[in-house]
């Protein structure tokens, strides 16, 4: 089972460094730096030889297609490495992994050919989908929260709502109608299906362009390719009704949105446990190193 990880990271490069020796021997590491951050604590503390940091960075802005760009950076470079990848998996700079390596692999070769993408038809889901129907202009610019430029910009999204001006929640790219589906950015894919996706966003510009001012792309990117397309849609888990949580649509990553994204710790074990998810996430150096540590023992078989 040759897997090759996605990583969005901008920071901790000592958990990223636990983090991918702790999984699969057998497996390769695709990482792309968040251009704000400083690479070099990376590159001194990381000398894996199956971990490659992107040679692009791009300055991401939270909720903003950048996102989905960082993430094209690592894909590319593990399609153009020559080598073929059963599955391709996303994870931040910030998971940890809960099953054992050798678990990890047997799931996914008994699912072999299933790309792990849940869908949420935007369209049908009411008041929910009022952040997707706004339209999020200069969402990509890097313009820190409570500033000037960024009360303008929240603003403006809010006025143009207002004045009943809406976003659509489907589209026509390349002459094909698309309805907008809502995913997660924790995934695992086929080679097959990042070899489309990645085709979009190198080179569908209609496509492309549809998300610059949408909210989080990065959770509509992809599930909207794969739930516009039935040969696609036939190899993913389905689609889910309705939107509730974020949580609920995350295939295999634990994630605890109560309150914010919640830095996990020992107390949250049994949770991590009960959950039935191969990953984890938030886990930071200084703050979640028992909770790591326990999980380590129990990965050992």
């Amino acid at each position: 089972m040759r897997i090759a990880f996605i990583i969005t990271a901008h920071n901790d490069p000592v958990h990223l460094k636990r983090m991918t020796d702790a999984l699969p021997e057998s497996s390769e590491f695709f990482v792309h730096v968040d251009a704000k951050s400083d690479i070099e604590p990376f590159l001194k503390l990381i000398d894996n030889p199956r971990v490659h940091f992107t040679k692009k960075r791009i300055n991401v802005m939270w909720g903003s297609l950048g996102v989905v760009d960082s993430q094209m950076q690592a894909i590319g470079e593990a399609l153009v490495s020559g080598k073929e990848y059963d599955y391709f998996i996303s994870l931040s700079g910030l998971d940890y992994p809960l099953w054992s390596n050798r678990k990890i692999e047997e799931f996914l070769q008994s699912h072999k050919g299933t790309n792990f993408i849940y869908g949420v038809d935007m369209d049908k889901q009411g008041k929910e989908s009022k952040l997707y129907r706004q339209y999020r202009f200069f969402n990509c610019k890097y313009w820190r929260y409570k500033t000037l430029k960024s009360k303008f910009r929240v603003s403006l999204r809010e006025i143009v709502y207002a004045l009943g001006i809406r976003k659509p929640l489907h589209f026509s790219a390349e002459g094909k109608n698309y309805n907008l589906y809502k995913g997660a950015m924790w995934w695992a894919f086929t080679q097959d299906f990042v070899k489309v996706a990645y085709n979009y966003w190198a080179n569908n510009k209609e496509y492309y362009k549809y998300f610059i001012n949408s909210f989080a792309p990065d959770e509509t990117f992809f599930s909207t390719i794969a739930f516009n397309n039935e040969e696609l849609k036939r190899t993913t888990l389905g689609e889910v009704e309705h939107f509730t949580r974020l949580e609920d649509v995350t295939p295999l990553t634990f994630i605890d949105y109560t309150n914010g994204i919640k830095i996990l710790d020992e107390s949250d074990l049994p949770r991590l446990l009960s959950s039935g998810k191969i990953f984890c996430r938030k886990t930071i150096t200084g703050q979640s190193d028992r909770l790591m540590d326990k999980i380590d023992e129990l990965r050992k078989e």
